[in-house]
């Protein structure tokens, strides 16, 4: 009763020992797994990031070509009004020049136009006056001009005086009418032209002042368009920076996520280690509590199920008078049927009398046979170690009930197995 309750507190230790180990790689496992997917959705996040600032970035240099175009076509408009405002100023310059020249004329023909009229007022005045004294002298009459000249020649050289003071004073007269009139049509045509040459200083005057409005909208424009690039191109670098910035971060989460994988694949491989470890150590405590104990030499029970015995090792009169070349272990249908000793399968095979049976080579010559099974629980050419289930209990071939036939053999011949096992 006591090494009973001693197997089944061995049992339920070995039970504990194994929960609390997979709690604790379990509690290593989990904190890295959420780890790594933390860290799986910030590289996610990082590269949906990363795709809206390329476009941000894209859209931003794509801004940024056309308002460096619109820049260039303003500064063109510029320099091309500029080169009109200098053309348009000579222009201007010119014909204020010419206007200038138009007054000096206008100023001289109505000087010249001035002294002409005061002349013939002077003249007209003269004439004037010596037709009034020729009026006033009494009058004479040829006769008496002849008759008072001491000699004919005096007669007709004053007579000829006369005349040609009357006909100088008409010629006087009648070219200071002409010159009159010269210099009022001179006057009226230096009037004319210096309209014209205002009229032409004021239209140059303003298209001067409207190409000179146009440059300094057009300045403004171009001031406006430099701005626009300007701070399109510190967007076009920020978004650079920032790009450049989260491709850094996207590089950095995947170096992380990379080590965070490792560290959580090296968990697994850890754990499933250890699950393996405290597996074998389970089962070995089962095995141990259940009586199933490997010996020195490395045998165990073939049946830790069973430890009964129904036919001995030795002659018998079954099926004939023979050699039994094993023993024969009764058990339930299904029970597990484990290797005595580490070794290798030779054989998962069937006959009429053995029914399924498993052939197990163990070295230095020996080998168990395993027969009569419900079914394999190995495969040929398998590794297994001492206590590790190849086969389950069965009444297959010839046999009277479900339960093993197990022998072992030496360099080919049967011995009593019970020499090996216990």
């Amino acid at each position: 009763m006591i090494s009973k309750n001693k197997s089944i507190s061995k049992l339920l230790l070995s039970i504990i020992s194994l929960v609390l180990c997979l709690v604790l790689v379990a509690g290593h496992t989990i904190p890295l797994a959420a780890a790594s997917g933390k860290t799986s959705k910030q590289l996610e996040e990082a590269r949906q990031k990363s795709k809206e600032l390329k476009k941000k970035l894209s859209s931003a240099q794509a801004e940024l070509d056309d308002l460096r175009s619109v820049r260039k076509e303003k500064s063109d408009d510029l320099a091309w009004l500029e080169g009109r405002t200098r053309e348009q100023q000579e222009a201007y310059e010119d014909a204020l020049n010419r206007k200038n020249n138009a007054l000096l004329v206008m100023e001289q023909t109505s000087s010249d136009y001035a002294a002409a009229v005061q002349e013939y007022e002077d003249q007209v005045e003269a004439y004037g006056e010596r037709l009034a004294l020729m009026y006033q002298l009494p009058k004479v009459s040829i006769f008496e001009v002849l008759l008072s000249s001491s000699d004919m020649q005096s007669y007709f050289s004053t007579n000829k005086l006369i005349r040609i003071i009357s006909d100088t004073d008409e010629l006087m007269l009648t070219r200071l009418q002409e010159a009159e009139a010269y210099a009022e049509e001179m006057k009226v045509q230096a009037e004319a032209s210096f309209l014209d040459m205002e009229r032409l200083v004021a239209e140059a005057d303003e298209l001067l002042a409207e190409i000179k409005a146009n440059r300094d909208i057009s300045a403004a424009e171009l001031k406006k368009a430099s701005s626009a690039v300007s701070e399109a191109e510190r967007e076009s670098l920020d978004a650079a920076a920032e790009m450049k910035k989260a491709e850094a971060e996207i590089a950095s989460l995947q170096e992380k996520y990379k080590k965070e994988l490792a560290a959580e694949e090296a968990a697994r491989k850890a754990e499933e280690e250890t699950r393996k470890k405290a597996a074998a150590e389970t089962e070995a405590k089962k095995k141990s509590s259940s009586g199933n104990q490997v010996s020195k030499s490395g045998w165990t029970w073939p049946v830790p199920a069973s430890r009964s015995i129904s036919s001995y090792y030795g002659y018998r009169n079954l099926f004939g008078y023979r050699l039994h070349t094993g023993i024969d272990i009764p058990a339930s249908k299904g029970s597990k049927v484990v290797a005595t000793k580490s070794g290798v399968v030779l054989r998962c095979s069937r006959s009429t009398n053995e029914g399924n049976f498993v052939t197990v080579d163990h070295g230095n010559g020996f080998i168990s046979v395993y027969k009569h099974l419900s079914k394999y629980g190995s495969s040929p050419g398998q590794r297994v170690s001492a206590g590790q289930t190849i086969g389950y209990v069965g009444n297959t071939g010839r046999s009277t009930g479900p339960h093993l036939h197990f022998e072992i053999q030496k360099n080919g011949k049967a011995v009593n197995p019970l020499k090996y096992v216990r």
